[in-house]
Formats: structure tokens, C-alpha cells, sequence
């Protein structure tokens, strides 16, 4: 076995520890919504440290920054990080783990209040290969984290900034122009306007596959 989804479960360490202790070639490990605690999530990273590549944590409350900084310790071939949802991440941990993670395609950071335009910047400098990235409902996200991946990603496949009501015209605009990979972009409840709409038909419309607008107050888009 190298794939186990347990999200929204009800999994807790002591289900954590068992699958640890019988499999050891994990490649795969969703446990969003799961009530985890370091304690399991240390040892399954220390058993599985040479094969992990995907790992979801989402809403799992109780992982401290400090276990997440041990995950990046010991399993920096990860692709795949999850870790939305969980309040005790700092901006000073966050980039601490990304600058491990250098083989990271996918990122999700949905919630975070410690995610600013200079931690998507850093991020973006440290994950040069970062072709996901989730930013649904970080307050501290404005066009001037879209201006930076315009620069530093212009690769990027899939961009989720839900939910970032700073995020305005003049964002999308740089990401229009520039990201020329971008297949999926959700603008949802953003201050996206008439504008940013016609700009990404501008330049976008022989890419990007999905675009979702609802409850884009300021165009009344829908």
C-alpha cells in the first residue's frame, strides 16, 4: 500500500501509529479534518521520510509549526503540502518549511493569517517549481502577491484566491499577461471587476480551462 486518504474520519493517533507501524513505503497521506496530533504525525514522517511525497494535514488543529518544521526536516522530495486550516502556522515557520521543500509543486494555505504578500513572495523564491497554489481566504493576500507570481511563476497551473478580498484588477492583470500555463483560477468574492474579466478574456482564452467569479461584489458578477 502507498496511498491512504482517512480525511474527515474521525482518525486519531492511535490509527496514525498502527498504519505506521505496518507500512512503510507510503507515498500518499491525506488526514484533513483528522483529530492528529505531533505525536503521530512525527512518527509516520520519521517511517516514512524516504518515500513521502504527498502529505494533507487540512484543518488537522492541534500539528504545532514546530512538527510541520520537522516534516521539511526529514521529507524534502514532498510535491504535495497541504497544511490549510491550521491557526498555530507563522509566518516565520511557513518560510522556514518552504525553504526545505524544493521539489514542492503543489501548496495549500487556505486560512492562514500569517500568509502576507512577503511570505508569497519568499515562497515563491524558495519553490521554484510551485505549480498549485492555494491562498483561499489569507486576509494578508493583495495584488502584490499576484504581482509576484506573475515575476517568479509564470508556470503556475493553478491559482485559488477565494476568498482575498484585496485581490483586485490590477492582480489579475499581472497574472493575466504573464502566467500563460494557468488553466484553473478562482477569483471568487475577490474586488475582481468588469476589468479583470475582460483582461483574462484578453489573454487567457486559448489556456485557462476554469475561472470561477461568484460573489464578485464590485463587477456584480454572479
Amino acid at each position: 500500500m502507498t496511498c491512504v486518504d482517512v480525511s474527515w474520519s474521525g482518525a486519531t493517533d492511535t490509527g496514525i501509529k498502527a498504519l505506521t507501524d505496518t507500512c512503510t513505503g507510503l507515498k500518499t497521506v491525506v488526514l484533513n479534518g483528522c483529530q492528529v496530533t505531533d505525536e503521530a504525525l512525527n512518527a509516520l514522517v520519521i517511517r516514512c521520510r524516504d518515500s513521502l511525497r504527498r502529505l494533507e494535514v487540512f484543518g488537522c488543529l492541534s500539528i504545532s509549526p514546530s512538527c510541520l518544521n520537522t516534516v521539511s526536516e526529514l521529507c524534502p522530495g514532498l510535491e504535495t503540502l497541504n497544511i490549510g486550516q491550521i491557526p498555530k502556522v507563522t509566518h516565520p515557520y511557513l518560510t522556514l518549511v518552504t525553504s526545505r521543500l524544493k521539489c514542492l509543486h503543489s501548496l495549500n494555505l487556505t486560512g492562514l493569517h500569517a500568509v502576507s504578500d512577503q511570505t508569497v513572495h519568499q515562497v515563491l523564491l524558495q519553490c521554484p517549481d510551485l505549480q498549485r497554489l492555494t491562498l483561499s481566504s489569507c486576509p494578508g493576500v493583495t495584488d502584490m502577491s499576484l504581482h509576484k507570481i506573475s515575476t517568479h511563476a509564470p508556470h503556475i497551473r493553478l491559482l485559488d484566491l477565494s476568498g482575498c478580498g484585496k485581490v483586485s484588477d490590477a492582480g489579475v492583470k499581472a497574472v493575466a499577461v504573464a502566467c500563460r500555463c494557468l488553466q484553473h483560477l478562482d477569483l471568487s468574492s475577490t474586488a475582481t471587476g468588469n476589468r479583470g474579466v475582460s483582461l483574462l478574456a484578453k489573454y487567457c482564452s486559448t489556456h485557462l480551462h476554469t475561472v470561477k467569479l461568484s460573489f464578485c461584489q464590485k463587477s456584480g458578477l454572479r
